[in-house]
């Protein structure tokens, strides 16, 4: 039997929410096609760096791909990455939008043998005694996972390190049905690191007791839903004098940051000035041709001045630019509340809406009141 001394470094990538080939939503649709392929490329990255720091085992938690629409070249990605790295092992634990039944890619039996892929909705193993490892996991086999895996369960033998791969619910709604994990049964069930899937946004790591846990994140942002860039964890184990030790490292793999700024426009009158703070925000905060953003602007402007769809953008030399008016035509306005022509009572008709707590309310009754004032005046505004 290995004794705890005797067992070497180990290292452990831990990723999740890859989703290859999935559609990158809010970008052109030549944009979302050049994601797509960046995405590619972001996971080769993250391959290479496998190769060449000699990572023992990867974790995938979860939605590697989106199974409705991977493709054959996918396939054929995975495979070849997969047998560069014949000294690593890959432990996949399928989830929500990967799931295990009905899988062309987890059930053809075309992954080389140093690929491991959980495929029952139970808790299972895999044990790799030259290491002295144990990993646990499950699978999803369709999109809804009601039950805990870890309820009532414990590690089978504490002299290994155990380590859990799963996509869950971490503390979430009493009711999810994305694998609920209460961290009581974290707590009870005892591994040693629980690499978790199915968060976009990655967590710190967290202790536990004499445990750790942590989110990976999406390996690269899928959108402005997703902001940031982006990463995976390295986690590095090892027994110093007898006693477990564990180091744990955010990595990052991919190039384009997603984010999204709100700036409050109150009182301006001039596209030149919007242009200047939208400059602003990106020179301080250093955005560049790798920064996909989002500007939403916001606060009262008159209801004359319109924001164009199309500004110049390319001055601002982002991957990608969109701006969100979400203003409202309120600058200025006391005077419409007592004008009794046409144009005064447009006003108090929409002002209840105007001032409305919902925000879809709040932007089509905006729209309403440019457009009937702008018609009223005899002018034409882009819609």
């Amino acid at each position: 039997m290995i004794e705890k001394n005797q067992i070497p470094k180990l290292k452990f990538l831990h990723c999740s929410d890859i989703h290859l080939d999935a559609p990158y939503m809010g970008l052109v649709p030549e944009k979302s096609d050049e994601r797509r392929l960046g995405l590619r490329t972001t996971f080769v990255r993250m391959m290479e760096y496998v190769r060449g720091s000699g990572i023992n085992y990867v974790l995938i938690s979860g939605d590697l791909f989106d199974n409705k629409y991977a493709t054959n070249s996918t396939a054929e990605l995975l495979i070849r990455e997969f047998r560069n790295c014949p000294d690593t092992v890959f432990i996949i634990a399928p989830g929500k939008c990967d799931c295990y039944a009905d899988n062309p890619i987890y059930t053809s039996g075309r992954l080389p043998d140093n690929c491991y892929i959980f495929s029952s909705d139970k808790l299972s193993r895999f044990d790799f005694e030259d290491d002295h490892v144990t990993i646990y996991g499950w699978a999803f086999l369709n999109e809804s996972f009601p039950e805990s895996p870890l309820y009532e369960k414990e590690v089978d033998d504490v002299s290994k390190i155990n380590i859990v791969c799963g996509y869950g619910d971490l503390d979430g709604e009493i009711d999810s049905d994305i694998c609920p994990l209460p961290s009581s049964h974290l707590k009870s069930f005892g591994a040693d690191y629980y690499a978790l899937g199915s968060r976009h946004e990655g967590t710190e790591f967290v202790n536990l007791g004499d445990s750790m846990y942590g989110y990976a994140g999406a390996l690269e942002s899928a959108g402005f839903d997703d902001p940031g860039i982006g990463g995976a964890k390295l986690i590095t184990i090892k027994y110093n004098s007898g006693e477990l030790s564990i180091d744990a490292k955010n990595m990052t793999f991919g190039r384009i940051l997603f984010k999204t700024e709100n700036i409050d426009i109150t009182g301006v009158n001039t596209n030149n000035e919007i242009v200047n703070r939208i400059s602003k925000i990106v020179a301080e905060n250093k955005y560049s041709s790798e920064t996909a953003l989002k500007i939403i602007l916001t606060g009262y402007v008159e209801p004359r001045f319109i924001v164009p769809k199309n500004l110049d953008t390319d001055a601002f030399g982002l991957y990608s630019f969109e701006i969100l008016d979400k203003t409202m035509p309120l600058y200025g306005t006391e005077h419409l509340k007592r004008d009794m022509t046409v144009k005064g009572e447009l006003f108090r008709t929409l002002l209840p809406m105007l001032e409305s707590e919902n925000e879809s309310e709040r932007l089509t009754a905006a729209r309403a009141f440019r457009e009937g004032l702008a018609a009223l005046e005899n002018r034409e505004i882009e819609t």
